[in-house]
């Protein structure tokens, strides 16, 4: 399966949603639909995965150490 770029898909893993788009230049860019201000990209969907993961981990410390709620999905 080919994507093309600026297309996007969706992956559910460890029981979270990320949703990818092909970028223009080349790589992914990744984000969590549920926080939306969690956004990463990578040359490599792989690499992609792993960085909006680390993403993931610093806006929930962040929101927890400001004693903001935070969303469950």
């Amino acid at each position: 399966m080919t994507i093309a770029a600026n297309e996007t898909f969706r992956v559910i893993h460890g029981g979270v949603e990320y949703e990818f788009e092909v970028a223009e230049e080349g790589g992914y860019i990744a984000r969590v639909p549920a926080y939306p201000s969690c956004i990463s990209q990578g040359e490599t969907f792989e690499e992609a995965l792993e960085n909006i993961e680390d993403g993931l981990v610093e806006v929930l410390g962040t929101a927890q150490r400001l004693g903001l709620e935070v969303p469950r999905t």
